[in-house]
């Protein structure tokens, strides 16, 4: 990796996650798929609050939640996302830059209210999540702080950032940014339902820019719409270095179309699976960029996702250095 101020420069949507435990009941009555992510309008977001009993409140987001995981491990990283001039955004700012990612804002006026994701947590400990964008979805290309790329050995953009109309603009441009500086680009397809809504602008980036691919087994057979070995053979003819989670089974890391299985971790009570991608990611990466073995690289990612499992939420309680 290049000698820069930053590792990775993380690119995603800033979103306040609140967080609750709820009932199978409770997601029929509101009908919401049981592990989808679903975009909500203020309406909807108001009625799902009023059956939230005590929320955990904290700052999230895909890429944030890898970004704080891989600060855990010792990595040094930035952020790049949109907020709103509210009392939420000061919050994500204060608590992103307080888990040591550093997160500054562009100063432009924006009316729009902070993003919130309201994740209900099942018996079964799988996340429901209900998404206002909100302030996000105004992420386009004057939230880009091109320094922060210029800095980074590695740009990582979370796929959820496709779900904003002027965000497709903003992202191509940090790609070219990425590319002319000779810096990685990485990307997290982030979920089933956004693979479906956009798997062509999906194909497309991967096809012209991304080197490293993130995914669990649905939402690559989702891009490929092929079954879990035909659609690892394709991401491997296009991207050079990939992993693919596949929940209780383990992973599946690869490096220039070699293969390699990664046993899963044994977790005694599984509480929440919130953020355990996310997690993977962070793991994964933090050893990518100390040219650690893909075999390491896909172990220091299991050990991350089996540890945010343990508890609600998708941020790390314990130092991941210590899985070094």
């Amino acid at each position: 990796m290049k000698n820069s101020k930053f590792d990775i420069c993380f690119i995603g949507n800033a979103i306040v996650d609140i967080l609750s435990r709820t009932s199978f009941e409770t997601l029929n009555k509101l009908k919401i798929s049981k592990g989808s992510m679903q975009l909500v309008n203020k309406e909807l977001s108001d009625k799902i609050l009023k059956y939230v009993e005590n929320p955990l409140i904290v700052s999230g987001g895909s890429a944030a939640n890898t970004a704080v995981g891989f600060q855990s491990f010792g990595g040094r990283c930035n952020f790049i996302g949109q907020i709103g001039n509210d009392e939420f955004g000061e919050l994500f700012s204060k608590d992103l830059n307080n888990s040591g990612v550093f997160f500054q804002s562009q100063a432009f006026e924006l009316a729009e209210k902070t993003s919130k994701s309201i994740v209900l947590v099942t018996p079964d400990a799988e996340r429901s999540m209900n998404t206002f964008l909100g302030a996000s979805n105004k992420f386009n290309l004057n939230s880009v702080k091109k320094e922060f790329i210029i800095n980074s050995s590695m740009i990582y953009i979370e796929g959820y950032l496709f779900d904003q109309p002027e965000a497709k603009e903003a992202i191509y441009h940090c790609c070219n940014i990425a590319k002319f500086n000779n810096n990685k680009i990485a990307l997290s397809l982030s979920d089933l339902f956004c693979v479906d809504r956009h798997r062509d602008d999906f194909l497309n980036l991967i096809d012209k820019y991304v080197d490293i691919i993130f995914a669990n087994e649905n939402e690559i057979k989702s891009l490929y719409q092929s079954d879990i070995e035909v659609s690892i053979n394709n991401i491997k003819n296009k991207v050079y270095i990939g992993a693919i989670t596949l929940g209780s089974k383990g992973s599946i890391v690869f490096e220039n179309k070699v293969e390699y299985h990664i046993d899963p971790i044994f977790v005694k009570e599984v509480i929440d699976t919130t953020g355990a991608g996310d997690l993977f990611a962070s793991g994964f990466l933090f050893g990518f960029i100390n040219n650690q073995s893909m075999e390491k690289c896909g172990y220091l990612g299991n050990k991350a996702a089996s540890e945010t499992i343990k508890y609600i939420g998708a941020r790390p309680k314990i130092s991941l250095k210590s899985f070094l």
